[in-house]
């Protein structure tokens, strides 16, 4: 039988991870690419599409090329999370992000795999893995017409 004390560890484990996902939101609404990186490990990637930048390096690059404009406005729900030690998990949520992508406002969905582990007391992201279900424009929508 589980311990009290052992799901109270767990209770706060996966609140850690929650509030590690709301930063990365935030981050990405402020287009702070330097905060966004902070809350991966030193080995983390991003993957989506074609791309996987793997490293604090490569995920400036990546998030300064992108984000930085600020256009991109994340919004998490859906957010499951499975704890596979003390020290690692894994995670789902679903996603809609708002974009203004040359003047124009467009509407995307998809969900994030992520794997976490927690260094030093802190649980950071050591894959986050976009799957976008859409890119829309808002005005038209995303639904056959």
């Amino acid at each position: 039988m589980i311990t009290l004390e052992t799901r109270i560890e767990q209770l706060e484990a996966k609140d850690q991870i929650r509030e590690l996902t709301a930063q990365y939101c935030h981050a990405v609404v402020d287009g702070d690419a330097e905060q966004i990186v902070s809350l991966f490990c030193e080995d983390g990637s991003f993957k989506t599409h074609n791309l996987a930048p793997t490293g604090h390096s490569a995920l400036t690059e990546f998030y300064e090329s992108g984000v930085s404009r600020q256009t991109h406005k994340p919004f998490v729900q859906n957010h499951v999370i499975e704890l596979t030690s003390e020290l690692e998990a894994t995670g789902r949520c679903s996603v809609e992000i708002r974009v203004n992508q040359d003047g124009e406002a467009y509407t995307q969905s998809g969900h994030y795999l992520d794997k976490y582990r927690k260094i030093d007391g802190n649980w950071k992201f050591a894959e986050r893995h976009y799957h976008r279900y859409h890119n829309a424009p808002w005005q038209s929508g995303w639904t056959p017409k």
